[in-house]
């Protein structure tokens, strides 16, 4: 999973939830720890929000106390995220497009995790603050510009339809969901009516799959300038160097203007090191997800949603990634 759209606060919520995890030893990222990682950045919105309800970290520590065990064994290095986790961060993202925001924030992680409705983050909230949709409310009143969102929460759909929309936001990246996105995401739902029509009249998703890398999204109404830049990305390792390849007019002629302002290529060293973080933490993230797409975990084929998700994007993926 990349966090490019998350805002700074965000990202310390993720930072935080997964060191809430390794202080209860627990060995997956939970909805659980998403709460608390929320309670423990007091200035972002959600933090603020489930102050206004009465709802506070300690609060919350004594409610996972009593819904969870801690586990037995210490943790060091990477903690993956649990199922009912994954979703809620796909979720973030289509509460953030609904509400017309660029930027994934904590208000839409905790909009997210509230929507996701069977994790234990989710319970403990609605056992506290009733009716739960409280948290909704006081959530749009504090987003700047939420009065003026003319689009409403997504209808409620069936399990395939979420499945479809979550997979079509994991496969859309950090872009807007397009409609090739959602076409490919419904010819790999599992048992959906959508996939049973297409196949049966003939539609194969390879060839469906070959004809939307063949066709150029800038003359169609799926046109949008981050996912034109993306498809003219390359990633490469020569040697023991790994070279991430821009193409894009538009970095490419910004590339020669700081060149000819720096007279030459610029390192990371110095305050410079600071500015490239985010260069190296965004490549870092997605060859972990790569590699998660190519050697899958074994526990994530359990049958969940997110599994389901996870299946469906590494077999839209896979093919593409080892051409």
């Amino acid at each position: 999973m990349t966090f490019e759209r998350f805002t700074v606060k965000a990202r310390r919520v993720v930072v935080a939830a997964q060191e809430q995890a390794r202080q209860l030893n627990h060995g997956h990222i939970g909805t659980e720890h998403l709460l608390l990682g929320l309670l423990d950045v007091p200035d972002g919105t959600a933090a603020q929000v489930l102050h206004q309800l009465g709802y506070d970290k300690e609060t919350a520590q004594a409610d996972i106390a009593a819904a969870v065990e801690p586990g037995t064994k210490e943790l060091s290095g990477h903690i993956p995220f649990a199922g009912r986790a994954k979703k809620v961060l796909e979720l973030a993202l289509r509460e953030a497009q609904q509400l017309h925001h660029s930027d994934i924030g904590t208000e839409h992680i905790l909009l997210a995790l509230v929507r996701e409705g069977e994790g234990v983050g989710a319970k403990v909230l609605a056992e506290r603050i009733t009716p739960v949709s409280k948290i909704r409310a006081a959530v749009l009143a504090s987003v700047e510009g939420a009065q003026d969102t003319t689009a409403g929460p997504w209808p409620n759909g069936t399990p395939a339809t979420e499945d479809t929309l979550s997979t079509a936001g994991a496969l859309a990246g950090g872009a807007p969901v397009g409609s090739h996105h959602l076409l490919e995401a419904m010819l790999r739902a599992e048992n959906s009516m959508a996939a049973r029509v297409l196949r049966e009249l003939g539609v194969d998703p390879d060839a469906v799959a070959a004809k939307i890398d063949e066709l150029d999204p800038e003359t169609t109404t799926d046109a949008n300038p981050e996912e034109a830049a993306a498809r003219k990305m390359e990633l490469r390792l020569v040697d023991d160097e790994v070279h991430v390849i821009l193409r894009d007019p538009a970095t490419v002629a910004a590339a020669k203007k700081v060149t000819e302002l720096s007279g030459g290529p610029i390192p990371g060293v110095g305050p410079v090191a600071g500015l490239f973080v985010p260069v190296w933490r965004s490549a870092d993230q997605l060859l972990q997800q790569i590699q998660r797409t190519l050697e899958p975990e074994p526990e994530e084929d359990d049958g969940s949603a997110a599994s389901k998700v996870a299946k469906a994007v590494r077999t839209v993926l896979t093919p593409r990634l080892r051409r």
